[in-house]
């Protein structure tokens, strides 16, 4: 789940035909969810336990998948008119919407920040102030975490174009043998990658700065023009997004075996190594749940979104700052609303796991 800052073109994205179980035998209405990934991930479980349940169905949606090259290229699609909805990280869409070239909403939090330095246990490096003269691997060549890591750095007072070094690793098993090697001294990831190396048998540390958490950096986003038009279709979405956090909640493996069965066919980790990353992602909703005020599911912060602007703007990321009630639905009572099912019902499916 990354960020990327830089304004893109917009990319060409791939389709998928997901998986559904449905009790609906045709859905009313086909929507689009633009997802600022390249395929599905096991962190984003909001979006494949709904479809896998065939909730949205149930309420008369027929979900596609629109797939991008990262989220600032999924804004970028919004933007020129592929979709209303998407699922993607927060700057891109703040940094079009501060520029006035969209009005783009945060309809459901998934996750808040989730970016991580990740050493090994056994390392002397346990905080931000002992990466100087060290070497740290990222994802990518500016990757949308940097900012993360030089406001990190630069409160230690380390300068991160000459104090430190960087290593473009990427992800997944070349990034883990990069540090487990010591090709390099602290990694740049985020935590659905941390569980995974975690899975694998790695005795990981991590840090991050605590402010890190406050800011709600993943979810479900619509334009305005979308809610307004069509509101009860936004708030379906929105609902499904709650609905799953209850779902992972009753039985995380649950969600796993969800995810092997209609993703992982050369998936190498057990169901029990799958159901601890499960585990860890849903911790890592639960944190976004407790800073939105610990009552409604898939809740946004505004507070948050107002020192997510302003960590954005101290890092010259966007040059002004936007009214938070322009950023979040205007309908009063919307996550009051996404929040109205039957909680027991999705506990009972959870349980159940019928079909997986």
């Amino acid at each position: 789940m990354k960020s990327i800052l830089k304004a893109a073109a917009v990319c060409a994205a791939m389709t998928l035909a997901v998986p559904a179980v449905s009790t609906r035998a045709e859905a009313e209405e086909s929507v689009r969810i633009v997802h600022g990934n390249p395929l599905m991930i096991n962190a984003v479980f909001e979006l494949y336990v709904p479809l896998a349940m065939g909730w949205w169905k149930d309420e008369g949606y027929n979900v596609e998948v629109v797939f991008s090259q990262g989220s600032a290229a999924a804004v970028q699609s919004m933007i020129g008119g592929s979709g209303v909805v998407g699922m993607m990280n927060s700057t891109p869409w703040l940094a079009a919407d501060s520029k006035g070239l969209a009005d783009i909403r945060m309809v459901a939090t998934m996750r808040n920040t989730s970016w991580r330095i990740l050493t090994m246990a056994d390392k002397p490096i346990k905080a931000a102030s002992e990466l100087k003269g060290k070497t740290i691997g990222i994802a990518v060549a500016g990757s949308g975490g940097m900012m993360y890591l030089n406001g990190v750095l630069n409160k230690e007072g380390i300068d991160p174009q000459r104090d430190v070094r960087q290593a473009v690793i990427g992800l997944g098993a070349q990034s883990y043998e990069a540090l487990k090697m010591g090709r390099v001294d602290a990694s740049l990831t985020f935590m659905s990658e941390i569980a995974n190396f975690k899975a694998l048998g790695n005795e990981a540390a991590f840090f991050y700065d605590e402010s890190w958490l406050d800011f709600p950096d993943y979810g479900l986003v619509a334009t305005r023009q979308a809610m307004a038009d069509n509101p009860k279709m936004v708030e379906a979405l929105a609902r499904g997004i709650a609905k799953a956090q209850v779902f992972a909640e009753a039985n995380p493996e649950c969600v796993a075996k969800i995810f092997r069965k209609n993703y992982g066919a050369n998936r190498t980790l057990t169901l029990e190594q799958d159901t601890e990353i499960a585990k860890s992602n849903l911790a890592e909703a639960k944190i976004a749940f407790e800073r939105a005020g610990g009552k409604l599911y898939a809740n946004v912060s505004k507070e948050g979104l107002g020192k997510q602007q302003a960590f954005l703007l101290d890092n010259k990321l966007i040059t002004q700052t936007v009214d938070t009630a322009k950023l979040v639905p205007e309908e009063p009572g919307f996550f009051e609303k996404i929040n109205t099912f039957d909680h027991q019902a999705v506990v009972a499916q959870a349980k159940a796991c019928a079909g997986f």
